[in-house]
């Protein structure tokens, strides 16, 4: 299905007034989780909406659609699509619109695919829920969204399951379910969030020519700035549950009026920054909402606060070049913030020793009815005390293999593996006790590292016990000090992960991995699913760690922008290969490697552009 083009005389698609989104706490109290939004969308516009984690950015999705949790409810406002108010709408009007006119990409595929069930099982489960056709018409529909989604011999892929996807198939697949409604407006929530930055850059592309193919509108809801800017034309900013800033995206990048909104994008990190440059973090945390008082969320943050703003909250206000801005700066006719001073240096001592060195490293996968993988070819690395090596690369190109065959999570193949100036590639037992003690993970998903029945501190001791260090007394002593040196409250020893954010639950995580005292730390993608603010802390904690401690690191992440910023060195790897390595401002600066050309061509740096994507109209 074709629909025309927007243009700027196009009627609002989508109209939400005052938005009011609260939930019951188990007590009883009304807990105000959104309040006040209100933006307009026209057919075939993007709207970014970005902010914290807690900011209230799913809940308003999840609001439009009327699909929120048992213990939610829309508490007051509108949402009208084509004038229809769906607020009040009945569970059939709902069922009409849920997909067929809304459709919703949901952030994490692991989580959202049902691993039992094959590509098509899904699609056909959508396609059977709009009543389209018989069985063969549904699978040769299906086959035609798995193309359209780039998905390469798409009729044969039907039949494999979730696992036997990439990463960024698995993000296709999720799109091409939410596009089998054909539906007018599109909800990405996080849609690129982890994604390589090659892949993020295919799906932004594919949203793109969706875009211009069917005039499909699209509300983006993502941390990445850079994404942002490269592919919406309006941006909401929210903090607090409410709008603080929004409008065109060239003004809000380049010209932001509201200090929070000024700290997100300093807290970003440039591609363009050298090795060494400390990314900047809002001070604080996010609200919580059971305490937000009557002035200004932000002003326990902000260095510009003044006694107004903790009294009330402020109004927005409508300013120059389409913008409006919730705050008392703004109301008071002030000037676009500063930008913000350069970053600082960090401070880090040269390298020392060599601690880890790999020689030749060969890993291959097999599995019944399939052939052999090999996800390590003749990788040779070298890794000094204090030293951070960056390790960036697509998904399948053995990152991770490598760091689990560096840690002896899995054995490798052939090769050499040398700790400490001792061959460690086939230790003893008693040996292999000593290596992990030597060499910690830091894991990627801090949701899914973590037991959730264990508290904090029976979690951090975890590995005291498992090495035999200390009595109970001593390993109580030593919790408490990681604690606080990973920036906790060791007094939250005794609470489960549930009671933490998702920085705070990667500093426990960090803390664990430390407490045997290792030597090398492998961060596999540690901050790749954390807010810009989060993830500038949790860096700036790790190369503070590694100054004190004297920590050798190797720091996995997609993000060149983060690895170039933490690393000393760099090493690309494409298809098991190290195809290019050097100092980290050499290999983004002079890349001789065409992959590693076209890994700097794809990152997304928050500099506004002519978006990808079509645009129509104003902000509300």
């Amino acid at each position: 299905m074709t629909r025309p083009a927007p243009d700027g005389d196009t009627p609002a698609l989508l109209e939400v007034s005052g938005l009011d989104v609260e939930f019951t706490t188990p007590d009883g109290t009304a807990l105000r989780a959104v309040s006040d939004v209100s933006f307009t969308l026209r057919r075939g516009e993007t709207l970014a909406v970005v902010g914290e984690s807690g900011s209230g950015k799913s809940t308003t999705a999840l609001a439009l659609l009327r699909m929120l949790p048992g213990t939610g409810r829309i508490a007051a406002g509108s949402v009208r699509l084509d004038g229809q108010e769906l607020t009040t709408a009945d569970e059939r009007e709902l069922r009409a619109v849920r997909g067929a006119r809304i459709g919703m990409i949901f952030q994490d595929p692991m989580t959202a695919l049902n691993p039992v069930l094959t590509a098509g099982a899904h699609l056909d489960e959508v396609l059977r829920a709009h009543r389209y056709g018989d069985r063969a018409a549904r699978r040769a529909r299906a086959a035609e969204l798995l193309d359209l989604v780039g998905i390469p011999d798409p009729a044969r892929r039907l039949d494999d399951h979730p696992h036997q996807f990439s990463g960024g198939q698995r993000q296709r697949i999720l799109i091409a379910m939410a596009l089998a409604g054909e539906p007018d407006i599109l909800l990405a929530d996080e849609p690129t969030t982890a994604l390589d930055a090659t892949v993020q850059d295919q799906i932004l592309t594919l949203l793109a020519d969706l875009g211009r193919k069917t005039g499909t509108a699209l509300v983006l809801i993502t941390h990445n700035m850079g994404v942002v800017a490269r592919a919406c034309a309006r941006v909401l900013v929210m903090y607090g549950g409410t709008v603080v800033e929004d409008g065109p995206t060239a003004e809000v990048l380049t010209r932001p009026r509201h200090p929070y909104t000024a700290g997100l994008l300093a807290a970003v990190p440039r591609l363009s920054a050298p090795s060494g440059t400390r990314l900047t973090g809002i001070p604080g945390n996010p609200p919580d909402p059971t305490l937000l008082g009557a002035g200004c969320a932000f002003a326990d943050r902000c260095a510009h606060v003044t006694d107004p703003c903790r009294a009330a909250a402020p109004a927005p206000v409508a300013l120059d070049g389409g913008v409006r801005v919730a705050c008392l700066l703004a109301a008071e006719g002030a000037e676009p913030l500063p930008p913000p001073p350069a970053p600082a240096r960090i401070d880090r001592p040269a390298p020392g020793a060599l601690v880890l060195a790999a020689e030749s490293l060969r890993k291959t996968y097999r599995s019944r009815g399939r052939r052999a993988f090999t996800a390590l070819d003749d990788v040779s690395l070298t890794l000094a005390a204090g030293e951070t090596l960056g390790i960036v690369g697509e998904s399948g190109s053995g990152k991770s293999t490598l760091a689990r065959v560096l840690a002896h999570a899995h054995p490798a193949d052939s090769g050499r593996l040398l700790l400490d100036g001792r061959d460690v590639t086939r230790p003893s037992r008693r040996e292999l006790h000593a290596v992990r003690r030597r060499v910690q993970l830091v894991f990627q998903d801090p949701y899914a590292s973590l037991d959730p029945r264990m508290t904090v501190g029976e979690t951090v001791a975890e590995p005291l016990r498992a090495f035999g260090l200390g009595d109970r007394a001593a390993r109580a002593r030593r919790v408490a000090e990681l604690l606080d040196l990973v920036g906790l409250d060791p007094a939250v020893a005794d609470r489960l992960p549930r009671s933490f954010s998702g920085g705070q639950r990667q500093r426990i995580g960090i803390a664990r991995a430390l407490a045997p005292e290792p030597a090398v730390l492998i961060c596999d993608e540690p901050v790749s699913a954390l807010d810009v603010s989060v993830q500038a802390q949790i860096v700036g904690l790790l190369t503070d760690l590694q100054r004190d401690l004297g920590l050798a690191l190797v720091f996995i992440a997609h993000d060149l922008a983060v690895v170039r910023q933490v690393s000393h060195r760099i090493a690309v790897m494409h298809r098991g290969r190290i195809v290019e390595t050097g100092g980290a401002d050499e290999v983004c600066e002079r890349p001789r490697d065409p992959y590693t050309r076209a890994l700097l061509a794809a990152a997304p740096e928050p500099v506004p552009m002519a978006p990808l994507l079509t645009a129509a109209g104003a902000s509300a």
